[in-house]
């Protein structure tokens, strides 16, 4: 992503968290909840556990609340967004890129609807891998591009259009530039292959995975193993 557009898209962020929570649900017909908690599914307990593009702070809640967590970071590059984070924990200013944290950190890394907003894909992936402790697991969570050419058309068209419908919907016809944003996002992410070739090249084995909606929402649950 380029550096302006990354811009724009944090300050666009800001100005949509109000809605943000609402817009989630909106777009995922309901299911980013629901898919949340079926990729904690079997996952129990952390030591130390970061929650990566963390916002307000929803998936760090769902975790907190569901598993016996010692220590709980929230890293954003938002000072904004983290002001409003409801969890307890430490918040921390960072970006994927350059995480702020000693390698071997964490036994559980979330990243949920946020990995799409990272400036390089690459480099966040490298990170995430970085400080996930060898046998740590990282939890991603994110709209993906269905596999199935027709299915990934027409999620396109619908990617095109939630934006203004959106506004209309949740802010009555407010903020379309913002919604926009998150339009370009989804252009520049990766397949969900690539996403997978990625964390395999940086010493993580996928070990479960789950889909919605042809691809257009998924997970996938990674352990971190020996390069």
């Amino acid at each position: 992503m380029k550096d302006y557009r990354w811009k724009d898209l944090e300050e666009s962020l800001e100005r949509l968290m109000p809605y943000y929570e609402k817009m989630n649900s909106i777009m995922s017909l309901g299911n980013d909840k629901y898919i949340r908690e079926e990729g904690l599914e079997n996952i129990d307990f952390a030591n130390d556990y970061l929650d990566a593009g963390s916002g307000p702070g929803n998936m760090a809640e769902i975790v907190t609340k569901k598993l016996g967590v010692k220590n709980v970071f929230m890293m954003d590059p938002s000072k904004g967004l983290l002001a409003i984070n409801r969890v307890k924990g430490e918040r921390i200013l960072g970006k994927f890129e350059n995480m702020p944290f000693r390698n071997s950190s964490f036994d559980l890394i979330t990243c949920a609807f946020s990995f799409r907003d990272a400036i390089s894909h690459e480099k966040a992936a490298n990170e995430i891998s970085r400080v996930l402790n060898e046998n740590g697991k990282f939890l991603l969570v994110d709209i993906g591009k269905p596999d199935n050419p027709i299915i990934q058309f027409f999620f396109f068209i619908y990617i095109l259009i939630f934006p203004v419908l959106s506004s209309i919907l949740v802010t009555r016809g407010r903020l379309i530039h913002e919604y926009f944003t998150l339009f370009f996002t989804y252009l520049d992410y990766p397949s969900r292959k690539r996403i997978e070739r990625m964390f395999k090249n940086n010493g993580l084995r996928l070990i479960r995975e789950g889909r919605r909606f042809g691809g257009a929402l998924f997970y996938q649950l990674w352990l971190k193993t020996k390069i």
